[in-house]
């Protein structure tokens, strides 16, 4: 199995987070702009107008999508993780749900684990009129994402962690704002699949 050399930086980017900077739970969302060759695949196609012989042709698809993962870059576990999602944009239909994460409580995260969320696919950043066709520009909305977590246990962690479950909340909140302008532009190189 080959792994992106994209993929590589980003976990050595993390590591070196880890390591170096915090000693508490730190959950950061990351988004990758990814360019995806399929496997190359043969398929024949008539050649002439009799149809008698073909021609053998080879091509991949190609794939455009932002991806968001949730990564603890922080130097100890995240637990009692809750994600709250607001905001208007949304993927197009059928697909306009995020998935079964937001709203729950993921219970622990290890220092350098990551999550993958969702992805929105590149039509999925577009507007589109009602009844069909082209796209007609990028879409305006936006949406924000709330991470709530604690963290591990400990006599120290517990009471640092007091007045904030006093108040019924978790110790460490942030927030992640994501809007299609971040991402428009060129394409990252490609990554091809084998």
């Amino acid at each position: 199995m080959e792994v992106s050399s994209s993929a590589l930086s980003g976990a050595m980017r993390i590591g070196v987070q880890v390591i170096s900077s915090h000693k508490v739970p730190v959950l950061e969302i990351y988004h990758q702009v990814r360019n995806r060759f399929g496997p190359e695949f043969e398929y024949e196609t008539p050649k002439g107008v009799s149809g008698e012989e073909t021609l053998k042709q080879k091509t991949r698809f190609q794939e455009i999508f932002v991806e968001f993962t949730l990564v603890n870059i922080g130097g100890s576990r995240a637990e009692n993780i809750k994600l709250t999602l607001s905001g208007d944009l949304r993927r197009n239909r059928p697909r306009e749900c995020f998935g079964e994460l937001f709203n729950v409580v993921i219970p622990q995260m290890a220092p350098g684990q990551s999550r993958f969320l969702f992805r929105f696919d590149d039509h999925d950043l577009r507007e589109y009129p009602e009844e069909g066709g082209l796209p007609i520009s990028i879409k305006n909305e936006s949406f924000t994402i709330s991470i709530e977590y604690d963290s591990g246990k400990g006599v120290l962690n517990w009471l640092l962690s007091l007045p904030s479950k006093l108040r019924g909340k978790r110790r460490f909140k942030d927030e992640y704002t994501f809007f299609p302008q971040l991402v428009t532009g060129d394409l990252p190189s490609a990554e091809y699949a084998p």
